[in-house]
């Protein structure tokens, strides 16, 4: 197995809206600092996700709690977050979450199918994990399989984007291999818990990519829906760009 590196770094600070690429993230037991600090709730008690409300991943959200819509306008008030998504919303912040569900559909290729609600960890605005890692070499495995659609790694949202010094088709989901175990990435220590499930997130429009329906079949297809792992962080510290990965099972 060929050496593995951070090749890329991302936080989102306001859920379901774009982030930004980063040259280093520093990781506390709390999670990222300054990913998904801040989400939107509807008045009967859901977290507002892309999963349903698609359009937010056009925008782009910032640390200080406001968000950039597609065409500029800086939304700073509850009033202005509400006019835009089309309904009566409330920002929040992370430690504000009782553990508030979301909904999403089990057909994400449909965006008319039935939604069901999920709940959400309590005091943290995460779908499931705080840190979600995901390697080049599995993206480029799925490219070589399905060439005719988009598999840019921006579609599925990583906090970590790990990169192999040279590309062997074996080393194709090897952040598999570290689910149960721990995995040292710069100065902090994850413990990977389980395969990421798929969901309709990577099926939608962002910022030039455009939607991709057939996606959501070819992970399917070709893994089951999983595509990169969710990880809990066990010693806290600084990842940088550059950085090596080195799992405890190798």
């Amino acid at each position: 197995m060929t050496e593995l590196l951070v090749t890329a770094l991302w936080r989102y600070p306001f859920k379901s809206t774009q982030g930004a690429a980063h040259d280093v993230l520093d990781f506390t037991e709390d999670g990222i600092v300054g990913d998904r600090i801040w989400a939107l709730r509807t008045p009967d008690g859901h977290l507002c996700s892309a999963k349903r409300y698609s359009a937010m991943l056009m925008a782009t959200g910032h640390d200080d709690g406001t968000v950039t819509t597609p065409q500029g306008d800086v939304l700073r008030s509850d009033a202005e977050m509400s006019t835009w998504m089309g309904r009566a919303v409330r920002r929040i912040g992370r430690e504000d979450n009782p553990g508030l569900p979301f909904e999403m559909t089990f057909d994400p290729p449909n965006d008319d199918a039935e939604m069901v609600e999920i709940p959400s960890p309590p005091a943290a605005l995460v779908d499931d994990a705080h840190v979600h890692l995901l390697s080049t070499s599995t993206l480029r495995w799925c490219a070589t399989r399905r060439p005719d659609l988009d598999w840019d790694p921006r579609r599925f949202r990583p906090n970590l984007l790990l990169d192999h010094t040279s590309p062997d088709e074996a080393d194709a989901f090897v952040e598999d291999t570290w689910i149960g175990s721990e995995v040292t990435v710069g100065e902090t220590i994850l413990y990977v818990e389980k395969a990421t499930v798929r969901c309709a997130m990577p099926l939608r429009a962002q910022p030039r990519l455009r939607r991709q329906a057939a996606l959501f079949a070819a992970m399917d297809e070709l893994h089951a829906n999983h595509l990169g792992v969710y990880a809990r962080i066990v010693r806290p510290g600084r990842v940088r760009i550059g950085d090596a990965v080195k799992p405890s099972t190798t």
